[in-house]
Formats: C-alpha cells, structure tokens, sequence
C-alpha cells in the first residue's frame, strides 16, 4: 500500500495483481486509496505434504492455466515497463512470462539455505532484473545460496509515521510497562521473555507485562501457566489482537522483541522506534539493522532470559534512560524507516532498471 500509493503520488501509473483467495481486507483498502487493481488465481504451491498443502496446490494447479491466459492478456494490455513480484511462488507460476529486462523480485523473508531453494533461487536469478530484500540479513540469506552480489539491492521499509499529535501524549502509569507485541509462538521468544519478568520481579523491580497478539489456543494457555509458575501472573496482561497501534504502544514504556527467528525486518521495532519506546531485541534476522544497540535500544543474545533480564533492569529503574534512549529511537525511525526515504530508495532502483 505504501509502495503504490507513493508512486502514484509521484505520478507514476500503477496497477496492483490481487490475489482472488482473500478475505477482501485488502482489496477494501485499495478502492479508497485510488489504486487500480486486477484480481487473478494467483497463489499457492509447496512441496510440504500436509493435507492443507496438498489442497492449496492442487487447487492452484488446477487453475493454473487459467492464471497464464490472465496474465498474458494482463500484460498485454497494461503494458508494464516494471513489475515487482512480492512472492516467489508467484514468480515459478508465472515463470513462462519473467523478464530480466522488466521483473524485480521484492523479497520480504529469509532464504533457507537448501539444495531446494538453491536450485529455485538461481534459476530465478536468470530470468529476474535484480532481487530487492528489505534488509542485509535477506540478502545475506541471498548470498549464501548463490546469489550474486550485482543482482541485489537492499531497501529496507518504510511506513508514514503512526504518530499523531494525540498518541505522542503522556504514558501516564504508576508501574513501567513491558510489553510484547505479535503473533503468539514459539518461535517470538514470549516465553525468554516471561522468564526474563520473572527474574525482574524476584529483584523487588516494580513492573507489569502486557501481551499484545493471539495464537495457537494450547500455547497461549502453557505460557499463562507458565507465567503462573513464574509467580507473575498477577503482573500480567494478555490483550489479545488489538488493530490500533497507538492504542498498542501508548501502554507500555518498553518494546521487547525477543524473536529466536530470522525476522527479516521486524516491523513491531520500527512502530515501537516511531512511538519513542525503547526497544529490547534479540541480535537476530533484520533486528540489528533497526536496533541501535545502547542507543535506541539495547540488543543481547536470542534464548538468553539472564541477558533479557539485564537490560530490562537498566530500562524500569531509570526512567532518564528509557526517555532519552526512546528519543533516539524516534529520531532514528524517522530518518531510517520514514516513507519518503523508502519511496525515493525504490523509485531509484526502478529507474535505474528501466533505463537498462
């Protein structure tokens, strides 16, 4: 959405490829935004043999055809001097009409290093302009299955800022506010992080968690019993989704991203860093690549509550550290991740491109 209407904006003819398995979220969002779009039965294929797998590829192949005839006459008739794939199973559906004049591939995860993905990639990179990863741990991913360095162009995100003159008012709370925000699994960190609480509140530190997200039902039910076992229940909040971000960020004090995983650039520190909170992160995926370490915030080693902990004492016990880290944090999310940085960064590549 950004992307789009930031183009168009600038004056540039835009044209979205929907996707017709949605929820019609998005296809809602694009109408008032005066993007133009076409749908088409576009989506979803795995080698993964589980039963839903299975059906979301059979269903695909089945219309796979059909998808080919579309997009032919889609091209035919907008006649698009670029076009940014954002999904790589999209690029093998529409291998027969890839481009390495025209077709950049936006990627937006880390690249498993497997035999698998190694053959897909460079047999992409063949008939791809360049790879556009939104950050140096997507592309490092990039080069260690061979990838060359020529075909790729870091552009991290960017968003307008979410701030408005009312949520940047007081946080006004007797206790600071930890919290986490995100999809609920195992792979977040939630539970480094009820453990790193825990050692907190044996300190005789005054704090409260809060827990933005949801998940799967069995997880979230043993990390409340865990929390339990912790003794930090009564400190604990769990929120559930809440869609506001300023309802999100303006009750907590600190952001804690604990991720064990690659995120690629996780956009809850970016939000976090544009409301001045600071934030708490494992030196994991993009993470670095948002998080000042002493600066904006603090980044330590994924799976390590002992030296969660150790930060999040720094930050509830001086709240001097926590305005002024958070300040930097404000600054830093506005140079770096702001929106016009981000639409002057593609709009290069994208000349640069079509010029060549």
């Amino acid at each position: 959405m950004e992307l789009g209407e930031g183009l168009l904006e600038r004056g540039d003819a835009v044209e979205l490829v929907v996707s017709f398995w949605n929820n019609g979220e998005f296809i809602r969002r694009l109408k008032p935004a005066g993007l133009p779009f076409t749908i088409l039965p576009i989506g979803f294929i795995s080698a993964t043999l589980t039963l839903d797998c299975l059906r979301m590829t059979s269903e695909q192949m089945l219309r796979w055809p059909g998808l080919l005839v579309g997009y032919r006459r889609f091209l035919q008739e907008k006649k698009p001097c670029q076009v940014v794939h954002t999904n790589w199973h999209h690029l093998l559906l529409l291998l027969p009409f890839l481009n390495s004049e025209r077709d950049l591939f936006w990627l937006h995860e880390v690249v498993p290093d497997k035999p698998q993905y190694r053959r897909v990639f460079r047999s992409l990179q063949r008939r791809l302009k360049c790879f556009v990863p939104v950050s140096h741990a997507v592309a490092a991913s990039l080069r260690r299955i061979g990838i060359s360095d020529k075909k790729i162009r870091v552009i991290h995100n960017g968003m307008c800022d979410p701030v408005s003159t009312k949520s940047t008012a007081a946080r006004p709370a007797k206790e600071p506010r930890i919290g986490i925000v995100g999809q609920i699994g195992a792979w977040k960190g939630h539970e480094d992080l009820l453990a790193a609480f825990g050692l907190l509140i044996r300190d005789k530190l005054e704090a409260e968690l809060h827990v933005f997200g949801a998940g799967a039902n069995a997880f979230e039910a043993e990390l409340k019993r865990r929390a339990e076992e912790l003794g930090i229940s009564q400190r604990t909040f769990w929120h559930g989704f809440v869609a506001d971000r300023s309802e999100i960020f303006n009750q907590m004090d600190i952001c804690v991203v604990p991720s064990r995983s690659e995120d690629p650039l996780p956009t809850v520190a970016i939000e976090a860093g544009f409301f001045g909170l600071p934030v708490v992160a494992s030196h994991r995926g993009g993470l670095p690549e948002i998080v000042r370490d002493g600066q904006t915030g603090f980044l330590v080693e994924a799976c390590r509550p002992d030296k969660l902990v150790e930060c999040l004492r720094q930050l509830v016990a001086n709240p001097e550290l926590r305005t002024r880290i958070g300040e930097q944090a404000r600054q830093n999310a506005m140079a770096q991740f702001g929106v016009e940085r981000f639409l002057k960064d593609f709009k290069t590549v994208l000349d640069s491109a079509s010029s060549q």
